[in-house]
């Protein structure tokens, strides 16, 4: 793990403060996959790093590296297995390259970095809705907006690039991704560093996602407000919720009064 956050945000049960500011998740929030989508980047993942490896006369199957790269995913699964390797994508290239019997040299795994992290930029994943673009300006306009979100095979900083790609960056101020702060939803340090990138309290922030678990427990926990987006399947019947971003602005308004 890279060095962690210190500091240290006071966090409240039940957060009290006026929304000032709004953090969304990405994925399933505002973008997502189509089915298979993300086991064919592993593919090309595959292709690439055995391309790579032949140039230096080191043969490996892309079977053999594909098999690798869908097992990072089942680990991904459990927060726990999250917490250390699978943070970063240099991680899960060594990871791979030694499931191949193949040294991961500092300079290997920096050749390999870039044609791993653009895979997604090969199969771009959609928008949640054709018009999230209208709605996250138009709630721009009454709040400065955040991304708040766990990292898998694409880091953050390529993540941008594909929401540039889909006509949704620009609304958006601040961009606290797990890769970047080292810190993984619902853990407190993340919900820390979208706090400071805000200069806001926790309780004037409130952060919209599908997850109960990750999203909005781990929020309320931090003392953050929280919107469920989507689905409410098992979940306490008091926890607000809404099914698209339009209604957000008529959301926020009312848990403001």
């Amino acid at each position: 793990m890279g060095p962690r956050l210190t500091y240290t945000v006071m966090a409240t049960s039940e957060a009290e403060d006026m929304i000032r500011a709004v953090s969304l998740d990405l994925w399933s929030t505002l973008i997502c996959d189509r089915d298979g989508d993300e086991a064919a980047r592993d593919h090309i993942r595959a292709r690439r790093i055995s391309e790579l490896l032949s140039r230096e006369h080191v043969h490996v199957s892309d079977e053999q590296l594909y098999s690798s790269l869908r097992s990072i995913d089942v680990l991904r699964r459990d927060i726990r297995e999250m917490r250390d390797w699978t943070l970063t994508t240099d991680r899960q290239i060594r990871f791979v390259l030694t499931q191949a019997g193949v040294y991961p040299s500092a300079q290997l795994v920096s050749a390999l970095l870039p044609r791993y992290d653009a895979a997604i930029l090969e199969l771009m994943p959609v928008l949640v809705e054709p018009d999230a673009a209208q709605s996250l300006a138009a709630l721009a306009q009454r709040y400065p907006l955040s991304i708040t979100s766990n990292t898998g095979k694409t880091p953050g900083r390529v993540l941008k690039c594909v929401l540039e790609k889909l006509g949704i960056l620009e609304p958006f101020t601040h961009f606290v991704f797990s890769d970047e702060v080292q810190a993984l939803k619902p853990e407190a340090e993340i919900w820390q560093a979208l706090a400071m990138a805000n200069s806001a309290a926790p309780g004037e922030i409130v952060h919209v996602g599908d997850s109960y678990t990750l999203d909005y427990r781990g929020a309320r926990d931090a003392g953050l407000h929280a919107v469920l987006f989507g689905g409410r399947w098992s979940v306490p019947t008091d926890v607000i919720s809404v099914d698209s971003l339009k209604q957000l602005p008529t959301t926020i308004q009312e848990m403001n009064t």
